[in-house]
């Protein structure tokens, strides 16, 4: 997820349950066009990330950052983002870019890391490593244990992560087929736990619904393929991530004058959609009250007390809460969003696995 304003006040509030249950990994923001004072921005993405899950384990990437970036003060961005969130409580882990280890800077970091820190590290590995390495099981066999000898890690004490990344335009069986590949490479080399990841979102709204003022269901490719990998091996040990309510390619950082105010609200299999037109006609505080009462009329929303995220629908309706950004509305969507995959994962695997053995 990305460490920004709108996912940390998810964070904020979701149920105590549902903190224990889930470890997020946290995306560093990138960097700003033309700024070379990286470190107040670091800073208070850190403190943030305090607020919302100090003395809770989660995962850092840097993966929209250049793996050589320097802060001004000329330490490695990884160096210096880890110190930090560890400084404000959060019990962070380092991830690992399979495809990034080779540049010198980068690994040397993570080096230094997992030798100061009792870290355990979690290997990403992006959808061409998947798509070609993992194909070639000499090979990537024998890339896998350079990394791990170099961080003085084995099987037992490294997360693996398959991170299908934007699978919005894959198959349901093209996914289930490359999870079972990866996941019987990955056992043989002695991996009991293993995250398989990806985000259907499309990168605008125009993809998901293409016409203004208007709702629509998208399906959620990552969730679908999961339960079937699950339903045919029951295997408690290949664990479900995606990239909550976002695109997985979504830029950062782009003036978008005409976007759109949307509502992306989560149901079983898929995200139901309520988008609204261009904010230049309309506000977006206006447009989230239009959507939220839309949203509350339908037959998927769930009811106020589901999830705060819910409850702040129900208020925005009726004009007792008003939502004035975008950030907000993430905010809100990612609260729900995550409440309901936890209960799905959950009731998908009470279904497949009888409750005396889960």
């Amino acid at each position: 997820m990305a460490a920004k304003r709108g996912e940390f006040t998810a964070l904020t509030n979701l149920r105590p349950a549902i903190s224990d249950s889930l470890m997020p990994l946290f995306e560093l923001p990138s960097k700003k066009p033309d700024t070379k004072i990286f470190e107040p921005a670091v800073n208070r993405t850190a403190k943030a990330a305090g607020k919302a899950w100090s003395n809770r384990s989660a995962f850092l990437d840097i993966s929209k950052w250049s793996t050589d970036s320097r802060t001004e003060s000329g330490i490695h961005i990884l160096e210096y983002s880890f110190s930090q969130l560890r400084s404000q409580g959060v019990l962070v882990h380092p991830v690992v870019g399979y495809d990034r280890w080779d540049d010198p800077a980068y690994s040397q970091a993570l080096i230094n890391i997992r030798r100061a820190f009792p870290v355990t590290p979690c290997i990403r590995l992006d959808r061409e490593t998947i798509k070609d390495d993992m194909y070639d099981l000499p090979y990537f066999t024998g890339r896998m244990s350079e990394i791990m000898e170099a961080l003085d890690v084995n099987a037992s004490n490294c997360y693996v992560m398959v991170d299908f990344e934007n699978v919005s335009k894959t198959s349901v069986a093209d996914l289930v087929e490359a999870t079972e590949v990866a996941v019987a490479a990955l056992r043989s080399m002695g991996f009991a736990t293993i995250v398989v990841a990806g985000g259907s979102m499309p990168a605008g709204v125009n993809e998901a619904v293409n016409a203004p003022d208007a709702e629509g269901c998208i399906p959620r490719l990552e969730m679908m393929a999961w339960k079937a990998f699950f339903s045919a091996f029951k295997d408690r040990g290949v664990i479900f991530g995606d990239y909550l309510v976002r695109n997985p390619d979504a830029s950062e950082g782009v003036i978008a004058p005409d976007a759109n105010a949307k509502i992306r609200y989560t149901i079983q299999n898929q995200f139901f959609v309520v988008r609204g037109h261009t904010k230049r006609q309309d506000s977006l505080t206006v447009q989230h009250k239009s959507l939220s009462q839309k949203l509350v009329s339908s037959v998927h929303y769930i009811g106020p007390d589901f999830s705060w995220g819910d409850a702040e629908i129900l208020n925005c309706s009726l004009g007792a809460k008003e939502l004035r950004d975008a950030t907000s509305m993430i905010a809100v969507d990612s609260s729900h969003h995550i409440h309901v995959v936890m209960s799905e994962i959950f009731e998908h695997q009470r279904q497949v696995i009888p409750v005396s053995q889960l």
